[in-house]
C-alpha cells in the first residue's frame, strides 16, 4: 500500500478485489456515503470561507441546510474529489484529510466484505482482519484503535464551539456517523434477507432521523460504535476505536472551524496537533471502552 501525495491524495494499492461490491448490493446506501463526504466537505469549505464572517449563525446554519438535504435527497453515483469541493479545507487540514480518506477506505472496503462474502463465518472474519491489518501497515495514516475517553473530544480550548452555534449540522453530523454504523451491524444478520431487511430499516429511520432538525435526531452525544453494533464490536474488537476515534476526529476539525478562540492562522497547526493525537495511542487513553472491555 503506497500512498500518494502529489496532489494530496491517499492511495490503498492494490485495491482489494471487493472493492466498493456494498454499492452493487446496496445502491442507496452507497450513494447516501458518497453524499456523506460531499456533505461534510462542502459544511468544512464554507465555514473556512466564512471564518469571521457569519453575522447570523441560524441563517446561515438554515441556508447550507438546503444545499446539504439536495445533496441528500439526489445523492452522486461516484466517490467525490474533497480537492474539487473544498480546496481550502484540503490545504488547510492535509493530515487531517489524510488520516479520514484512509480510514474512509476502510470503513468502505469493510462494508464491501460484510456484504458480499459467501462464508458468514471464519472466512469473512479473517478476510475483514487482513485489511485490518493492511490498515494498520501504513502508521503515518492510521488512526489508533486504543479507545480514547470524550474528552478528547470535548477537552480542549475550542471544543463544542460547533455544536452550540449549528446544532442541526452537528446532529447531521452525528446521524451520518449512526448510518454507517448501523450498516455494520445490518450487515452481519445470518441470511440475505435479514441483511437486506435491516439495511431498508435503517435507511428508513436515517431519513426519519433527519427530517426535521434539529428536533429529529434525538442525540445527546455521538453515536459509539460499540453501542450501536455490538455484534460487530464482538467479532472486531479493535476497529470500533479506531472508527470512533475518526468520529471524533471530524467533531475537533468542525470545532476548530467555528471557534473564535482559533484565529485563521492556528487551524493548520491545530489540526496536525489534533491529527496527531489521533493517531497516539497515549492521548486521552480511555481506561475501558465503550463495552467494558478493557484496552
Amino acid at each position: 500500500m503506497i500512498p500518494s501525495f502529489s496532489s494530496a491524495e491517499v492511495v490503498w494499492y492494490p485495491a482489494p478485489p471487493e472493492a466498493y461490491k456494498f454499492g452493487e448490493m446496496y445502491p442507496e446506501a452507497q450513494r447516501l456515503l458518497f453524499a456523506f463526504d460531499y456533505g461534510h466537505a462542502l459544511v468544512y469549505e464554507r465555514l473556512i470561507t466564512n471564518k469571521g464572517k457569519i453575522a447570523d449563525p441560524v441563517a446561515f446554519e438554515k441556508a447550507l441546510l438546503v444545499d446539504i438535504m439536495a445533496i441528500l435527497k439526489n445523492p452522486p453515483n461516484i466517490k467525490v474529489d474533497e480537492a474539487d469541493i473544498a480546496p481550502a479545507y484540503v490545504f488547510k487540514f492535509p493530515k487531517v484529510v489524510s488520516l479520514f480518506d484512509w480510514s474512509h477506505m476502510l470503513h468502505q472496503f469493510v462494508l464491501d466484505v460484510l456484504a458480499t462474502s459467501n462464508d458468514r463465518g471464519l472466512a469473512m472474519t479473517r478476510r475483514v482482519n487482513e485489511l485490518y491489518v493492511q490498515y494498520n501497515a501504513m502508521p503515518r495514516l492510521a488512526i489508533t484503535d486504543v479507545c480514547k475517553t470524550m474528552m478528547f473530544m470535548d477537552g480542549h480550548y475550542f471544543s463544542k464551539s460547533f455544536r452550540r452555534e449549528f446544532p442541526s449540522f452537528n446532529l447531521l453530523i452525528w446521524s451520518y456517523h449512526w448510518f454507517q454504523i448501523r450498516l455494520y451491524e445490518d450487515l452481519l444478520k445470518p441470511t440475505k434477507a435479514e441483511r437486506d431487511f435491516a439495511v431498508a430499516a435503517t435507511l428508513t429511520e436515517f431519513k426519519n432521523l433527519i427530517s426535521d432538525l434539529p428536533d429529529s435526531a434525538p442525540f445527546d452525544m455521538m453515536p459509539e460504535t460499540a453501542e450501536e453494533a455490538p455484534t460487530f464490536a464482538s467479532r472486531f474488537p479493535k476497529i470500533p476505536a479506531a472508527f470512533d476515534n475518526n468520529h471524533m476526529l471530524h467533531d475537533i476539525v468542525s470545532d476548530l472551524l467555528v471557534s473564535d478562540k482559533v484565529a485563521e492562522g492556528q487551524m493548520r497547526s491545530e489540526g496536525m496537533r489534533m491529527a496527531s493525537m489521533a493517531q497516539d495511542p497515549e492521548a486521552f487513553k480511555a481506561n475501558t471502552c465503550v463495552d467494558g472491555s478493557g484496552i
